[in-house]
């Protein structure tokens, strides 16, 4: 996801630098370029600036953080380096969880939050697939002093690449919301291997989705959020938006990679048992998530 902002914001003219914490892979796209296929099949290289040192790259206007949750901790000590007087630091990742850590580094003050509803899928190391349309939607966090005209430039920034882009006066509600899709597609894809298009068509995986993102409903009503009306609906949406996408759990799960199930699922599972509310859909999906973590490290598995 972070390659695909970066190749559509430097087409649409800004100055991108990417910040990698893998230096080979870095090195193999410096080489090599990014080959992105867009929606309708077409294949364009680009090349970016991309190293694996935080002080190589400057102070920048915006830094997005696009790492997997688990890896927003150690990514966000690069933050003091990377952001220039007056700079913003936006997370457009998975899950909840992310903002926080973010802020016990710089603070909350520069900080903004937002989701994106964007397919995307890796095809190799440099090649990646727009698999699927949707909305970017940022805010501000919770004692954010970030302004309304710097709101909008990123905004606009967004649109000149030709993405759909708006601000929500109530990030955290989207934060959830789009907690709920991920709690009902990532982890179900995950152990089905289903593209994100199929889950809608198949009853058993279905009702395993509806079970979970209704558990997590409770849980936030529970917790004072604003909830979009008929969840099971924009769940399906989405679904449809992205049909031909691996989700991003799927995707690290084929990789043999640590997933983001504790940030999305067990997010769930943690507010529940601080609410004492039960969970056990999304307790039994986290388990079985981590379960399967476990095997990547034996070679038989």
């Amino acid at each position: 996801m972070g390659l695909f902002f970066a190749a559509r914001l430097q087409e649409a003219g800004h100055e991108i630098r990417v910040l990698d914490y893998r230096p080979e892979r870095a090195l193999h796209l410096v080489k090599a370029g990014l080959r992105l296929i867009s929606l309708t099949g077409e294949e364009r290289r680009y090349f970016l600036n991309i190293t694996h040192e935080a002080a190589a790259i400057g102070p920048c206007d915006l830094v997005l953080i696009q790492v997997k949750a688990h890896q927003t901790r150690s990514a966000a000590q690069q933050l003091p380096v990377m952001l220039g007087a007056g700079g913003i630091a936006l997370t457009l990742q998975n899950g909840i969880g992310n903002l926080e850590s973010m802020a016990e580094v710089v603070g909350p003050h520069r900080l903004l939050a937002g989701v994106t509803m964007l397919g995307v899928t890796k095809v190799e190391v440099n090649r990646i697939r727009h698999a699927g349309l949707g909305q970017i939607i940022l805010g501000r966090a919770p004692a954010s002093q970030v302004k309304d005209p710097e709101i909008n430039a990123i905004v606009n920034a967004f649109k000149q690449a030709g993405l759909d882009c708006q601000e929500s006066s109530d990030i955290m509600a989207v934060l959830w919301n789009k907690l709920l899709i991920n709690v009902g597609i990532n982890s179900v894809t995950a152990l089905t291997r289903l593209t994100n298009g199929r889950l809608p068509a198949i009853p058993a995986a279905w009702e395993v989705v509806t079970a979970a993102v209704q558990e997590a409903c409770v849980v936030a009503e529970a917790r004072g959020i604003a909830l979009a009306a008929e969840p099971m609906s924009w769940v399906k949406k989405v679904c449809q938006a992205t049909a031909n996408n691996y989700s991003s759990m799927l995707q690290d799960v084929l990789a043999r990679r640590r997933t983001e199930v504790q940030a999305i699922n067990g997010q769930i599972v943690l507010h529940g048992q601080q609410l004492k509310i039960p969970t056990p859909i999304n307790t039994l999906l986290t388990n079985l998530i981590k379960a399967l973590e476990s095997g990547f490290e034996s070679p038989s598995a």
